[in-house]
């Protein structure tokens, strides 16, 4: 019996989240754009979304790591490095805002990252790996496709779901 009641707690997962909240009543809501209000909105509906990161490991030194670019999030396997950039910018920024978590290593679960593995961007940056590699002394040289996923946090919900009922208000 214990053992069940023990794991209903989400195994202290929950209580950071209602830690934070109790901290945030008394500060002013969060401000967010349209742009991450929809975002958040399109998370909320797919619950979870695919992140990559790209690392740079060494075979000859274990705790070499280093990250080459994050977030990575990818629309097509043809996105360049300006609109990953900007698309990476955007996350980050939601996650300073508390209202997402990029996590590289939870990949989602029946989801293939092809875009990811295919894409232009991840060839250049084995490429590149593999040239630095070349060098004397230089570390890294083995480049790391780190697989994760983002979702939403408890803030984030609230936001994705207000959002839900002004939209409504619009229609009428």
């Amino acid at each position: 019996m214990s053992h069940d009641e023990h794991c209903g707690c989400g195994c202290g997962h929950d209580h950071n989240h209602t830690h934070s909240c109790e901290a945030n009543t008394s500060t002013e809501p969060i401000e967010v754009t349209e742009n991450q209000k929809d975002f958040l909105h399109e998370l909320a509906h797919r619950h979870f979304l695919p992140v990559a990161r790209f690392t740079v490991k060494d075979s000859r030194e274990e705790d070499f790591a280093s990250t080459a670019l994050a977030p990575v999030f990818l629309s097509s396997a043809t996105d360049d490095m300006n609109t990953v950039k900007g698309a990476g910018a955007f996350l980050q920024q939601l996650e300073d805002l508390g209202l997402i978590t990029l996590d590289y290593d939870i990949p989602l679960s029946g989801y293939g990252y092809e875009e990811y593995k295919t894409s232009s961007l991840y060839e250049y940056f084995c490429k590149t790996v593999a040239e630095g590699a070349t060098r004397p002394n230089f570390l890294g040289n083995t480049p790391v496709l780190e697989l994760g996923s983002i979702a939403l946090t408890e803030q984030g919900e609230q936001i994705a779901s207000s959002h839900c009922n002004h939209s409504h208000h619009h229609h009428e």
